[in-house]
């Protein structure tokens, strides 16, 4: 992301709706898996941010992160969050070793060369039967400036993702479409906003959308996502909108077990 972005995310990121609503989706999740194992995970955020989500996870199991950003890094020590440098294209895991691995709005970043290879590594760190959990953008047709700022790659396809995570030796629990209830609005915005998005040569001067809304524009945007989370629980599939959330597995067993 362009340096401004990672101070613009931590001084929102503890209330802003759109991260709010996703941290309790992944919350939930983790609190599963902490149940369904009887103990507390390992955890590990590969492309940790800010640190925030760190924070949250470890009240259900030991987390570690890990970014390749220095400011990113500088925010993780402000919260008090131990996080490591690395990049994921070159991370080496100790093989089994976490129980649940989160990659939060990573895989799409420009700067992940081979995301299947990103996603071998991560299965690798995985003890046989754990869990991803993973959250991207959605819909070439929402590239923005929004894209510039944070320097996106591509936006995926529950297509395109699930033919990765499956090439990558993943066996998929769930697969499916978020932020769907504001999607209609989400498209409008993007596809007015993208038809400046290559003004900028260097995308240096582009901000994202991360911004702190009205405290009542807030709440009711944060009121959709808990109803549509609360859909997600029920193990509905969403048809659309804005993002991608899956969860998937290293395999028990088999060629991809190792």
């Amino acid at each position: 992301m362009n340096p401004a972005e990672y101070m613009r995310m931590f001084e929102s990121e503890d209330s802003h709706w759109w991260y709010v609503g996703l941290h309790e989706l992944i919350l939930r999740h983790v609190a599963d898996e902490s149940g369904r194992l009887g103990r507390r995970p390992r955890i590990l955020d590969a492309g940790c941010g800010t640190g925030r989500l760190c924070q949250l996870m470890s009240s259900y199991g030991d987390v570690d992160g890990v970014d390749a950003s220095p400011e990113a890094l500088e925010c993780c020590r402000e919260r008090g969050v131990p996080a490591t440098r690395c990049d994921l294209n070159d991370l080496e895991l100790e093989p089994g070793s976490y129980d649940i691995i989160t990659s939060i709005d990573v895989l799409y970043h420009r700067g992940i060369r081979d995301d299947v290879a990103v996603l071998e590594r991560l299965r690798s760190g995985l003890r046989p039967g754990g869990m991803l959990l993973i959250n991207l953008v959605a819909h070439e047709f929402l590239r923005s400036t929004h894209d510039v700022a944070v320097h996106t790659r591509e936006r995926y396809t529950i297509k395109l993702l699930t033919e990765r995570l499956e090439r990558a030796g993943f066996e998929i629990d769930r697969i499916t479409y978020r932020v769907a209830l504001l999607f209609p609005l989400i498209a409008a915005y993007r596809i007015l906003a993208g038809k400046f998005a290559n003004r900028s040569v260097q995308g240096t001067d582009v901000a994202s959308d991360v911004a702190l809304p009205h405290p009542l524009v807030n709440g009711l945007l944060l009121k959709s996502l808990r109803l549509e989370n609360r859909l997600l629980a029920t193990r509905a599939s969403l048809p659309s909108g804005s993002s991608l959330f899956a969860v998937a597995r290293k395999p028990a067993g088999g060629r991809h077990a190792a």
